[in-house]
């Protein structure tokens, strides 16, 4: 038999079984850091990492996963759940109909249901796919059926600045008739609002004070890919009281670390719709992945002495990011196309480099570099300029570009930088996939450099791609 409790006092979850070993064993993962900890000599750091205590205590939400292994791996078994959990595991959601200015699709309404009838849970929904309408949808169902309006409170948790301000925004136009207002470093938090749309940052920062959050109604966790496990985050929603909790992301991560972390912290996963089928419902544009096999004349020389991985990939990198063929590349597709183009990077000096080649070109585009220290104003502006031109070239840090932002008038996106982190990529795919009159397609280019790392990387890419059902096409450049 295995038997579920919850104690409300610490918010905790504990598991009682005969199988406990074996179940315990299956929630737990690889410890990273300890294999470079025993290179050090410091064997006593263990090999594993547990979900699951060696008292059976753990994070509620990952009661559903943990229930799901035992009905597949132990047929048969009993399973006896205490009154506190089922009533954390299920919160029972009074809700009212609600109209904004914007309708729902038919898939963001079944969404919308779906949480009213879990009452908690994660939400997969690939980016472009509506997610803000969504959520300030269920808020408005749920606020509609309060009979003390005035005290009634939800949080919303973004990832940066540059999505509070979108969200804010957003709510404006569908006309949600709480009141809501947004908590950064420079809007101070009004505790009269209704709902309080708050970046990770001021979260997380000492300065901060949290308290309130405790008593809030209902959490929603937009990007929740972005709560990792070792983030401080973690620790606030685990003091929140309430158990309706939701995670909105267009892509979950692949280690389990950080996946039953996610399900722990916020809840189970209750739906899923990727963007295949987004595409095929013409819900979002189609999308062409163009790879460009790249074929140096010289190579970088990676010298025997130096073994480690890390070191080899800079060298590689450092010899890419200022080749003149490559950048010479990458001008001519961004300054030869007719429409806006996105071009992403991952390193500030390597944006410095290709906006220097760029900002000169002989075509008459304009051209921006959005890095860290460009601030939300600007960073706003950049987007509304290309909302509204058809000449702009857009130069942008893949962490500050690669989430959150929507921009409908974009046609050609480029993958400056390589790498093979699926969030990254998915995520960077979607800042071009919303419909826009005059777009028939969205266009990426994947510069796949035929080099040691360059290569590796971009077989990865294209598996995904592969996966996604996104179609593939190759040429193959030769450096003369």
């Amino acid at each position: 038999m295995t038997t579920f409790t919850y104690c409300n006092k610490k918010r905790i979850a504990t598991i009682v079984s005969d199988n406990f070993e074996l179940i315990r064993e299956s929630f737990s993962y690889e410890n990273q850091g300890a294999i470079f900890a025993k290179k050090r000599g410091a064997w006593y750091i263990p090999s594993r990492k547990y979900v699951i205590t060696p008292g059976g205590k753990f994070d509620v939400g990952l009661t559903f996963e943990i229930v799901k292994f035992i009905k597949k791996e132990i047929p048969g078994e009993e399973i006896v759940y205490d009154d506190n959990i089922t009533s954390v595991l299920k919160p029972q959601l009074k809700c009212k109909s609600a109209e904004l200015a914007l309708p729902l699709r038919d898939y963001q309404n079944e969404i919308v249901e779906t949480c009213i009838k879990f009452g908690r849970g994660t939400i997969v929904l690939a980016t472009a796919g509506g997610k803000t309408l969504t959520m300030a949808n269920l808020l408005q169902r749920i606020y509609n059926s309060q009979t003390d309006k005035v005290t009634w409170k939800a949080l919303i948790v973004v990832p940066d600045l540059g999505l509070v301000n979108q969200t804010y925004t957003d709510f404006e136009k569908y006309k949600c008739s709480f009141t809501y207002g947004k908590w950064t470093g420079s809007n101070p938090l009004n505790l009269a609002d209704n709902v309080v749309i708050a970046n990770l940052g001021i979260l997380q920062s000492e300065c901060s004070d949290i308290d309130w959050i405790k008593y809030i109604n209902v959490l929603v966790v937009d990007e929740t890919h972005k709560v990792r496990a070792k983030n401080k985050v973690n620790k606030i929603i685990k003091t929140i009281q309430t158990p309706i909790k939701f995670g909105f992301t267009g892509t979950l991560p692949d280690t389990n670390e950080d996946l039953w972390n996610i399900y722990g912290k916020i809840g189970p996963k209750i739906y899923e719709k990727g963007s295949y089928e987004l595409r095929q419902e013409k819900y979002v544009s189609n999308v062409q992945i163009q790879v460009l096999e790249l074929q140096y004349k010289n190579k970088p020389f990676y010298p025997a002495e130096i073994n480690d991985p890390g070191e080899r990939y800079r060298l590689e990198f450092d010899f890419l990011f200022t080749n003149v063929f490559r950048n010479n590349i990458l001008k001519k597709i961004t300054t030869e196309v007719n429409n806006n183009v996105l071009l992403l990077v991952d390193y500030i000096r390597h944006g410095e480099e290709l906006y220097n080649v760029l900002k000169d070109n002989n075509q008459g585009k304009q051209v921006y570099f959005i890095r860290g220290e460009v601030d939300v104003e600007e960073r706003d502006k950049v987007k509304k300029l290309i909302e509204c031109n058809n000449n702009v070239i857009c130069i942008a840090i893949s962490k500050i570009f690669s989430t959150g932002i929507s921009i409908n008038n974009l046609h050609y996106i480029i993958f400056g930088s390589g790498g093979k982190a699926k969030i990254k990529i998915l995520q960077s795919i979607g800042r071009g996939l919303r419909l826009h009159k005059d777009k028939e397609k969205l266009v990426i280019f994947d510069i796949a450099d035929q080099l040691r790392y360059g290569k590796k990387h971009a077989d990865g890419r294209i598996q995904l791609y592969q996966k996604e059902k996104i179609p593939v096409k190759y040429s193959k450049i030769t450096e003369k």
